[in-house]
């Protein structure tokens, strides 16, 4: 389950309450148009205006909260971090305490040029249309002009004409043929009811990209990418810095309690933790950013967008899986807390929710920053494909087409 889809009715009322871009508007199209924005927002009135106005964009990287929306740089003292759009946005409702500045102060700073431009015609499908002729981003080329040839109307960097970034396709076989790394780790989660402790194989991210030949000079990050839109960002320190140990914290599985309703984890089999690690104990696996493939005795589940619930199932083909970076103890769900119980496990939002930064179903790496001259790889018109054939794309900077 994600994190961010359900904060969709919230954010949706905090925008309209701010006047921002994803919120409902009085022209919203009736019934609404399918969209493939990210889970939460597909079917915002704003986002269902464009894919009215330029039903050609359906399903496509446009199809997407990033025509309107821009990423954005924060700072952690002197440590930067580029944001994608998802991100970004999202530190307006939901402020991260370790950022010092970059962080947006409204909704309207998370709007590119086209989507102000959008909102100040007043987010309409009319408005859509009044701005067709204007050039938002300033690249000489049209609103409408852009959008037609698949570019962002918003990103001067994105314009009619030029390339697609390359991309490194890697199969099954070269994936799970790498040098295989194993860690057992807590996934806390924070909504949802169970936290995980879980014992992944996969491949560290460093040595995935070491293997698919791209060097590091001047690389700042990867964004990771689902096919239902979910992005999560990391930095090069983050790659290439081995994550703390973990902390064991057995006896809280439901059976392990007179009221099951008590127990707050899930635990893999007795064979799938390490042997000897006693309660409280630091799990001695090393604990690294990976992609991982399987998982407590086997392949994952692939990935699938449920059309009832709008979530993903499933965790694989591939699963980015980050350690926590402050190890601790499991914690109840927020939607679960406060209780009576008074055992010291509610909810604290101060503990690493690391789960809500696992990227199920991974099928795109972009390595950062992208390379001028290039556009942004379309991965989202053939993201389930991609689970489906098992394969990973990599693009971006020191990427090489294969």
């Amino acid at each position: 389950m994600r994190a961010l889809p359900s904060l969709s009715i919230l954010a949706a009322l905090a925008v309209f309450l701010a006047g921002g871009c994803s919120t409902d508007d009085e022209k919203s199209p009736a019934p609404p148009v399918s969209s493939r924005s990210y889970k939460g927002h597909e079917t915002d009135a704003d986002a269902n205006n464009l894919v009215a106005v330029y039903p050609s964009i359906l399903g496509t990287r446009l199809d997407d909260c990033q025509t309107c929306h821009t990423g954005g740089t924060v700072y952690r003292g002197a440590s930067a971090s580029t944001l994608n759009p998802c991100s970004y946005c999202h530190l307006y409702p939901y402020p991260d305490a370790t950022i010092t500045s970059g962080a947006p102060t409204s909704y309207q700073d998370t709007l590119n040029p086209y989507g102000l431009a959008y909102k100040n015609a007043g987010k309409s499908q009319d408005a859509l249309r009044n701005i067709a002729g204007n050039d938002s981003d300033t690249d000489t080329y049209g609103n409408e002009t852009e959008i037609s040839a698949g570019r962002y109307p918003g990103d001067p960097a994105s314009m009619p004409g030029q390339p697609f970034a390359p991309i490194y396709t890697m199969e099954w076989a070269a994936v799970t043929a790498l040098t295989p790394h194993r860690q057992f780790l807590l996934m806390n989660a924070s909504k949802q009811q169970f936290d995980d402790y879980a014992n992944y194989k996969g491949v560290k991210i460093v040595d995935l990209l070491a293997a698919a030949g791209v060097n590091l000079t001047g690389v700042t990050g990867i964004t990771v990418v689902a096919p239902d839109g979910f992005m999560k960002d990391f930095t090069l320190a983050q790659i290439q810095t081995q994550f703390a140990n973990g902390i064991y914290d057995s006896g809280l599985a439901p059976a392990d309690f007179a009221d099951p309703l008590q127990g707050l984890v899930n635990y893999p089999p007795a064979a799938q933790i390490p042997a000897g690690l006693a309660d409280l104990g630091t799990i001695p696996d090393p604990q690294w950013l990976q992609l991982a493939w399987w998982r407590d005795g086997g392949d994952m589940v692939a990935s699938e967008l449920d059309p009832v619930s709008g979530k993903i199932n499933g965790e694989g083909p591939y699963r980015l899986v980050q350690p926590q970076s402050n190890p601790g103890t499991p914690d109840r769900g927020s939607s679960y807390s406060p209780t009576t119980w008074g055992d010291g496990y509610d909810y604290l939002g101060s503990k690493d929710h690391n789960a809500g930064n696992c990227v199920r179903g991974v099928v795109a790496i972009r390595v950062n920053p992208m390379p001028a001259g290039f556009e942004e790889y379309d991965w989202k018109n053939g993201g389930w494909a991609l689970i489906a054939g098992k394969k990973l794309i990599l693009y971006g900077l020191g990427v090489s087409q294969n």
